[in-house]
C-alpha cells in the first residue's frame, strides 16, 4: 500500500489556494480545499500573519508528507510579484518547518500536466480536475482553490513519472 498525503498551494496574499490531496494505489481523492483569504485593509504584515496561522492549522489537522507549490509568473506589477514572493516564503518556511518535502511547479507543467498543453486556460484547468478526481466539484470555488489542487494533481503526476524512472 502506497499513500501519500500532498498539500497543494496556489501563493497569494488576497487568496491562498489550498487543498489536500490523499493519494493511495494510485487513485487521488480530494480531502479538503480552501482559500484563506485576507483583507486589503490589513498590513501586509498583518496579512502575512494571517496566512501563516492559518496554514499552520491546516498542517497541524491533515499532516501532509509532501509539499506541491505553484512558482512565481511574473506580471507588470513588481509589487505583486514580491508580495506574492513573501507569501510563498511564508508557506516554505512553514511547510519545511512541519517536515513537508518540497516540490515546484510552473504555470506551464501545471497546464501541460492538467489541461494537456502548455496554453490550457483555467476553464479547461477547471474543466480537467473533476475528471481526473472522478468526482462532481461545486462550481463555487475560487479559481485560487482550482489552482491549488491541479498543482498538488501536477505533483501527483509527477510522482507516478519519477517512480518509472
Amino acid at each position: 500500500m502506497n499513500s501519500v498525503r500532498i498539500l497543494g498551494i496556489d501563493p497569494g496574499f488576497d487568496r491562498l489556494g489550498i487543498c489536500i490531496l490523499d493519494k493511495k494505489n494510485g487513485k487521488e481523492n480530494l480531502v479538503y480545499s480552501t482559500c484563506i483569504e485576507t483583507s486589503k485593509k490589513d498590513s501586509f504584515e498583518k496579512r502575512l500573519m494571517f496566512i501563516g496561522k492559518g496554514l499552520e492549522i491546516i498542517l497541524k489537522k491533515y499532516k501532509p508528507n509532501e509539499l506541491a507549490i505553484e512558482t512565481i509568473f511574473f506580471t507588470k506589477n513588481q509589487k505583486t510579484v514580491i508580495n506574492v514572493a513573501e507569501v510563498r516564503g511564508v508557506c516554505l518556511y512553514l511547510c519545511h518547518k512541519h517536515g513537508l518535502s518540497i516540490h515546484e511547479y510552473s504555470p506551464p507543467q501545471i497546464k501541460v500536466a492538467i489541461g494537456g498543453h502548455g496554453k490550457s486556460t483555467k476553464a479547461d484547468i477547471a474543466h480537467m480536475i473533476p475528471k481526473i478526481l472522478g468526482i462532481k466539484i461545486s462550481g463555487d470555488l475560487l479559481d485560487d482553490e482550482l489552482d491549488a489542487i491541479a498543482t498538488a494533481l501536477t505533483h501527483s503526476a509527477h510522482r507516478k513519472i519519477s517512480q518509472w524512472k
